[in-house]
């Protein structure tokens, strides 16, 4: 793979502790996982420790292919204890974890292994310690990149204050349909809310593009589907979501979406072009139990999808 399809990924690899076990997890993780098994070669900015919890996320990478050699040691893997009852999961997610301490000069030393200019993947539960944000900023800071961001705002991370100073000069800004209005309601803006017609225009969203240097904004309405708008405050794609035959969990959804969209993007193609297919493959991901499918198989459909779009574009890497 050309490093300049070698996608850097920042931030939390984790499992999430069930009563009955250990899954692997953290945003950033399932997402370098999904580039991993689309063909690319993703370079993990993360903390991994020696012990069953980092067992867990070995296994998972290796299932899809995925390269941890960028990953730092730590002393234990970061876990997330899940509380299930009868109103849904509760997620407790403590202090002082690996992905806490990622150490900049290692981190810029790893992301040597990707191209200048390519793309830089990150949300902002990681981001809640310095250790971290510093890594972050050494990155962003040597490393001329397209920044791809998922908000995945956790109540864990940091306070909005600090998310809103890190929320600069981003090339892709991904959002929920819950985090738009959140994101609006923290600058004091106001928007649209719900799925708009391709060529509508929003002030609210100029002015969040304006105020974050976002060139696209791409907003995910669950089961109905996802939209894109430009720095212009104009929709410019809008996908309904497939109908599911069988709806297993919406755990991982999101990440499932960013991993084609960034495998697209990786690619050469505009996020337009990609967006039906991100859609299709979070649709997809809710048919398995958890965040990543338990045979990978289940990615070759999804390869060809990406390879097709690469004919019809003429853009093939």
């Amino acid at each position: 793979m050309h490093e300049s399809n070698r996608p850097l990924v920042f931030g939390e690899a984790l499992v999430d502790a069930f009563a009955d076990g250990m899954v692997p997890g953290g945003a950033p993780f399932n997402v370098a996982c999904h580039l991993a098994a689309l063909g690319l070669s993703p370079v993990l900015l993360s903390r991994v420790g020696d012990d069953a919890a980092g067992a867990v996320l070995r296994d998972a990478a290796m299932r899809c292919g995925l390269s941890l050699d960028a990953v730092q040691a730590d002393r234990a893997t970061a876990q997330v204890v899940v509380h299930e009852g009868p109103a849904g999961h509760a997620f407790e997610i403590p202090d002082a974890q690996a992905f806490d301490r990622i150490d900049a000069e290692a981190a810029i030393a790893a992301a040597r292994q990707a191209a200048e200019g390519g793309w830089l993947y990150f949300g902002t539960l990681a981001l809640r310690a310095d250790a971290s944000r510093q890594a972050l900023a050494a990155v962003r800071a040597t490393r001329r990149h397209r920044a791809y961001v998922d908000l995945n705002w956790r109540a864990a991370g940091p306070a909005p204050a600090g998310i809103l100073a890190l929320l600069r000069e981003i090339a892709v800004l991904k959002l929920s349909e819950e985090e738009l209005v959140r994101l609006l309601g923290w600058l004091g803006m106001s928007g649209s809310w719900g799925m708009p017609a391709v060529g509508d225009r929003d002030g609210g969203i100029a002015a969040l593009c304006e105020r974050t240097g976002t060139r696209t904004l791409l907003v995910t309405h669950g089961a109905d589907g996802a939209v894109a708008w430009d720095a212009g405050g104009r929709c410019t794609a809008r996908v309904a979501a497939p109908t599911l035959s069988a709806l297993v969990d919406t755990v991982g959804a999101g990440d499932a979406f960013s991993g084609m969209m960034l495998a697209g993007l990786a690619r050469g193609h505009a996020a337009e072009a990609v967006l039906e297919h991100a859609v299709a493959f979070a649709s997809a991901s809710c048919g398995w139990r958890g965040a990543l499918p338990a045979d990978p198989s289940a990615y070759a459909t999804w390869r060809t999808t990406l390879a097709s779009l690469d004919h019809r574009t003429g853009d093939a890497p």
